[in-house]
């Protein structure tokens, strides 16, 4: 199997491959839709040929298994990184339980080391499927479902105006996103990804509206689609995303007033944001679920511990056992020291102080768990004496505080 970019004159085959693994429903025939791409979208397969086979002499057909990536940048311990995406992992039929996808990942795995892309990050079709390569979940997502009518007691008065929006008013959106996606995983939006990922939908574009102040300043906006549930229409508003208090306010008010349209409005958002059921003069008519969420791990542990951001006062020495079966680079014992001149990560033959995988380490690094959260699951182990697994915990918290986590993207 040889590991390469895809060629562009392989799109029916990509098209065909991905309906398949996502869309079986939609049949064999190919629709005459096909969405751009912004320009950080890479594709990557596994081919049935040799090494070194010219692409000109690739046949589609010897396509067994295919993913790609989007290289951007994400916020992580307040600095903004790079971040593959990983996104349509898709494998025929005939090219499954194989071991391919176990290929692909490690040679995507392998690419991203070389082109110091540390992180990794992916939605799921199965949890347990991708903890075998190290990823772990990030964060938790909540949906609140409630009847329009319910917002009443929640808006503020009529202020400002709302105009419909699309992908040429991306750079007026863009403050406005960056104001409101604060968050560790908040991405830095390019034009190609608001155009062609945040104003276009896999099943169908959305609408979007934004909200201007009296003094014209665009300060929120939504994202939304409107879904059919049987005889109930629901309003699917799933990026709602506001400068400040009043813009929010006014968002919901936008809502609101889509009573004569839609039985229910679901709002997507953090797990944490439980404002609106707090503010409601009937909490019961809210229906809310929590989910989980994405999953990320570490591709290189040298390269994201030399680029994370500490802070001045974390610093101490502590020795990691990382288990990592599937990128052998970050396997063994290492040494870990903060101090006034930056981080030093490098292999030790010292005894550990603490054991955990690579997934663990994944979240403990971006601030999705703490040390005790990790610990009390079963997912990192302090080793030595009280006194000393005491301070070891003390001195890993402090160099990996909890950090408030969401990734809002999808892809």
């Amino acid at each position: 199997m040889d590991y390469r970019p895809i060629p562009e004159t392989h799109d029916d085959a990509v098209r065909r491959m991905l309906t398949y693994a996502f869309r079986p429903e939609s049949g064999p025939n190919l629709d005459d839709e096909d969405h751009d791409r912004p320009e950080e979208y890479h594709r990557r397969g596994l081919y049935d040929v040799d090494a070194g086979t010219p692409d000109e002499e690739l046949d589609s057909d010897d396509l067994s298994v295919m993913c790609a990536y989007y290289d951007f940048t994400a916020r992580i311990r307040g600095e903004f990184h790079h971040t593959g995406g990983v996104s349509a992992v898709a494998s025929p039929p005939e090219s499954r339980r194989k071991g391919y996808v176990a290929d692909l990942l490690g040679e995507l795995h392998r690419e991203f080391r070389e082109e110091s892309i540390a992180f990794a990050v992916l939605w799921p079709f199965e949890y347990a499927f991708y903890r075998r390569f190290g990823y772990a979940m990030t964060n938790k997502s909540l949906s609140t479902s409630i009847p329009p009518t319910e917002l009443d007691d929640v808006v503020p008065d009529p202020t400002g105006s709302f105009r419909r929006l699309d992908a040429d008013d991306y750079a007026e959106l863009d403050p406005v996103h960056h104001a409101w996606a604060t968050e560790a995983l908040g991405l830095r939006r390019t034009e190609g990804w608001w155009r062609y990922r945040a104003f276009q939908g896999w099943r169908k574009d959305p609408y979007v509206y934004g909200w201007t102040d009296d003094e014209g300043t665009l300060r929120g906006y939504l994202f939304y689609v409107v879904e059919e549930d049987g005889d109930d229409k629901r309003m699917d508003v799933y990026e709602l995303a506001a400068a400040d208090e009043m813009a929010r306010g006014q968002l919901l008010r936008f809502c609101r007033d889509h009573d004569s349209q839609v039985d229910s409005v679901r709002i997507r958002s953090h797990v944490d944001e439980m404002r609106l059921l707090e503010t409601l003069s009937d909490p019961g008519a809210a229906e809310m679920t929590v989910r989980p969420g994405p999953m990320l791990r570490i591709v290189d542990v040298e390269a994201a511990i030399d680029a994370l951001s500490f802070s001045d006062d974390a610093t101490g020495s502590v020795t990691l056992a990382i288990s990592d079966d599937h990128c052998d680079w970050n396997d063994g014992t290492f040494e870990l020291t903060v101090d006034e001149d930056g981080a030093t990560y490098r292999r030790s033959d010292h005894e550990a102080d603490v054991s955990l995988d690579i997934g663990a380490l994944s979240q403990l690094a971006v601030g999705a768990l703490s040390v005790d959260e990790l610990e009390r699951n079963g997912e990192l182990a302090v080793e030595g004496s009280e006194d000393d697994s005491n301070q070891t915990r003390e001195t890993l918290s402090a160099l990996f505080p909890p950090e408030d986590v969401y990734l809002r993207e999808g892809f």
